[in-house]
């Protein structure tokens, strides 16, 4: 009996124990539907949320009740109408109502007056991209507007929190990037954050955000966003370098300095042609000089600043194709008629040179200005990628076609002296001796002086334009060899070159060093050199 009881009580005891366990497998089993439902990201619930970060949707939950701020949780599901009302429960006391909840990043976004924009093509142009092969993109009049959506956000672990302020950026032009990888809107979303960096969140994906600080932005012309983010960035010249030629720059500017002086003082130099000399040296002086303090002292070149180096710098070439163009005056028009400017024509046959040489520059620089692009001229760069070689597109092509223009004036100036000397006052001579009447003399000194003066022109374009070669081949050679290096110096160097070439010429040396004798009193004293100079007969 004692027995039955025992085996009855053993019985009962291990139904209780396996209806206890089979109740804890359930519980467990339950639970463990419960987490997974809570923990699985519905790629179709991240669109939603972003688009209520961004503010594009019109429509809202009328039930749910909306924090004061926007908020993208990376990580937390929405809820698509499916789960079982026991996972609702569960989501809604998991899911935070703003990022508070979470940890801040340790790296957030702060403004700053450098901060900007990136936009990969210039203002008013669209990318014209070949998906096939990203190296052929390029720019093109735009047909949309540019428009990134600009937010002043917090940034949590897996959430992100805008602030809602209204948040403008200057924009700077150009792809920093010398390797890229591309994103598209199509599958991502970008946002430019209040320091300029962008935003990207994965529209399909669950994983985290991502922050880029070297990329640029654009759309094409069908309205798609791109952003370039950079794999590898654009190699800055090394800072040695730089200083280098900044030096040669300084040495320049005194040489040019004297040359201008000499021009403006000098009685005998004070003519058209030195006055517009005068000022070429002058304006290549002013740009050499703020060229080389700004990349000495590491001052920022953007805006202002580079816009003036940029004037100054093409005010110079500008001045030079003028005084081709007044030896090509002199000679194809002045002395074949005998004409000689009185001193109110003279002022406004240099004021005409003024305004082109003004005016020119001027126009190139607005340009600029309205596409956005850095004014800084092409020294101390490297062309290394299509966004570069864009940023010059108003000051190599300019010059390049001004000292295309000035060598072809010059060649015509050639034929026009041999006209002159073959057909000119040779040819007045004789009918002088054959005619009873009298006729105009030939102003043979002024022909001379002519002539002197487009010696010292021809030299002067052969110093300018190979400097402008050596520029060249430094701006497109993607190396650092040695040689670029000494082709920059001897850019650098051009003042000096321009001053040397008045010791050659002999006429406007023989009147320097006479000056240097006599300096203080500017009269040239009588046997101080070897050649006589005679004083033109006109200022012209």
């Amino acid at each position: 009996m004692g027995t039955k009881c025992w085996i009855s009580g053993l019985k009962y005891y291990l139904k209780v124990y396996l209806v206890t366990h089979l109740c804890i497998l359930l519980a467990l089993t339950k639970a463990e539907e419960v987490s997974n439902a809570t923990t699985v990201i519905d790629p179709s619930s991240i669109g939603t949320t972003l688009e209520q970060f961004n503010n594009i949707s019109s429509t809202e939950d009328s039930t749910t009740p909306m924090p004061n701020n926007s908020t993208y949780d990376s990580s937390t599901p929405t809820s698509t109408g499916t789960e079982t009302p026991e996972v609702k429960v569960l989501q809604k006391q998991v899911q935070p109502t703003d990022c508070s909840q979470r940890e801040k990043s340790r790296n957030q976004p702060v403004a700053s007056s450098s901060s900007r924009l990136r936009k990969c093509c210039p203002l008013g142009e669209n990318l014209d991209f070949y998906r096939e092969n990203q190296s052929d993109s390029m720019c093109d009049n735009a047909v949309l507007n540019f428009e990134p959506t600009i937010i002043s956000a917090v940034l949590y672990d897996n959430c992100i929190e805008d602030l809602e302020i209204t948040t403008e950026l200057p924009i700077e032009i150009g792809n920093p990037c010398n390797s890229s990888f591309q994103y598209e809107d199509s599958e991502d979303l970008f946002f430019v954050l209040q320091d300029g960096s962008l935003l990207i969140i994965d529209k399909n994906g669950n994983e985290s955000y991502t922050v880029q600080e070297n990329y640029c932005l654009d759309q094409d012309k069908s309205g798609h966003m791109l952003a370039f983010v950079c794999i590898t960035q654009v190699e800055e010249v090394s800072k040695a370098k730089i200083i280098i030629v900044a030096i040669m720059m300084l040495i320049s500017m005194p040489c040019l300095l004297l040359v201008s002086y000499l021009h403006l003082t000098l009685k005998l130099l004070r003519n058209l042609h030195g006055w517009s000399l005068a000022l070429m040296s002058l304006c290549l002086a002013c740009g050499y000089f703020v060229h080389s303090i700004v990349h000495i002292y590491g001052i920022p070149s953007g805006g202002f600043i580079g816009y003036v180096i940029q004037f100054f710098i093409l005010s110079f070439f500008f001045w030079f194709f003028c005084i081709c163009c007044n030896v090509l005056l002199n000679i194809w028009y002045k002395l074949p008629r005998y004409v000689q400017f009185n001193k109110m024509w003279t002022i406004v046959n240099f004021g005409v040179y003024c305004a082109f040489a003004i005016v020119g520059p001027a126009i190139l620089v607005t340009l600029t200005v309205q596409k956005g692009l850095p004014g800084m001229p092409s020294y101390f760069q490297k062309g290394l990628t299509e966004s570069i070689r864009e940023s010059q597109r108003y000051f190599i092509p300019p010059v390049s076609t001004l000292l295309g223009l000035s060598f072809l004036a010059m060649v015509v100036a050639f034929f026009g002296f041999q006209r002159i000397k073959t057909d000119g006052y040779l040819r007045a001579n004789e009918d002088e001796k054959n005619s009873n009447s009298p006729i105009r003399q030939f102003d043979q000194q002024k022909y001379e002086d002519v002539k002197k003066d487009a010696k010292c022109v021809a030299l002067l374009g052969i110093i300018i334009i190979l400097a402008w070669l050596f520029e060249i081949v430094t701006f497109y050679s993607p190396g650092n060899e040695v040689y670029l290096l000494l082709c920059d110096m001897i850019n650098g160097l051009q003042g000096l070159w321009i001053m040397l070439i008045f010791l050659v010429v002999r006429r406007r040396r023989t009147i320097i060093l006479r000056w240097w004798y006599d300096r203080g009193t500017h009269t040239i004293s009588e046997g101080t050199e070897l050649q006589p100079v005679n004083k033109p007969l006109n200022p012209t």
